[in-house]
């Protein structure tokens, strides 16, 4: 079974759940299939009406059944387990007892179950591990750069991301309740209102200046103290700031 774009793109919480949201369509895209749910729209679903998200659940476990299921065909290309593998965790995930699994599987005894499972559960950890390090090494620069590019999964802001003057001072007045100072309440999930948010932030920075990356988090954990690490990315992602030297100063970008 062929693996879609959609999967390779998707987070670990998408991945489990089977659907993500995506911005510029506006609606939840199933991952297995891309069937598209708009926001905002009531769909039928399990005889009865639900708001999208709900409707995309329900379509995933209806259509796909469990994630678990689905991610367990995928061949070993794509998820580098043997068949063995996928039907001892398979069997374990259905709760079989393990002299059970033995007969189905005939994996010689109890005892060697016992091993299989202990086995993926540290394949589990040093997966989580090497997940960190690709991270990582994603966010590092390369020392010769002379500013590092926003990796740009964030649509580019431009005139179709502006907000009507009454639209964008609600905007502001919802997710700035206490002042244009901070802290912010939230982070809008659309991307249009999101911009906007974000551009308001980018005036907290001034133009021309070099931002240590300490002093850049000292200026976004005044808006969202365990967030400010999410924010910076996030202002990076939609060009607001542009990353230099070796990727531990910024400046204003758009």
């Amino acid at each position: 079974m062929d693996v879609s774009e959609a999967l390779y793109g998707a987070s670990l919480p998408e991945l489990k759940q089977g659907y993500m949201f995506h911005d510029e369509s506006d609606g939840y895209c199933c991952l297995v299939c891309g069937e598209r749910y708009e926001d905002g729209v009531v769909y039928p679903a399990l005889d009865r009406m639900m708001e999208a998200r709900k409707a995309i659940a329900a379509h995933v476990a209806a259509a796909h059944g469990t994630m678990l299921q689905f991610l367990l065909g995928l061949d070993k290309k794509a998820t580098g387990l043997t068949e063995l593998q996928k039907l001892l965790i398979g069997a374990f995930a259905s709760g079989k007892p393990d002299a059970e699994i033995v007969e189905l599987t005939g994996a010689g005894s109890a005892s060697t179950i016992r091993n299989h499972r202990f086995s993926l559960k540290e394949r589990a950890k040093q997966a989580k591990l090497f997940l960190a390090i690709m991270e990582l090494l994603d966010e590092s620069a390369e020392p010769s750069a002379k500013a590092v590019p926003a990796r740009r999964t964030a649509p580019l802001p431009d005139e179709r991301f502006a907000l009507p003057p009454e639209e964008y001072k609600a905007l502001l007045d919802k997710y700035l309740p206490q002042g244009l100072d901070g802290p912010l309440t939230g982070l809008p999930r659309k991307a249009k209102r999101r911009t906007a948010l974000l551009r308001h932030i980018a005036t907290s920075f001034r133009k021309g200046r070099r931002y240590r990356e300490a002093e850049v988090d000292e200026l976004l954990a005044r808006l969202m103290p365990e967030e400010f690490a999410t924010l910076r990315l996030l202002l990076v992602d939609y060009g607001f700031l542009v990353r230099e030297g070796e990727g531990d100063a910024y400046r204003l970008g758009i």
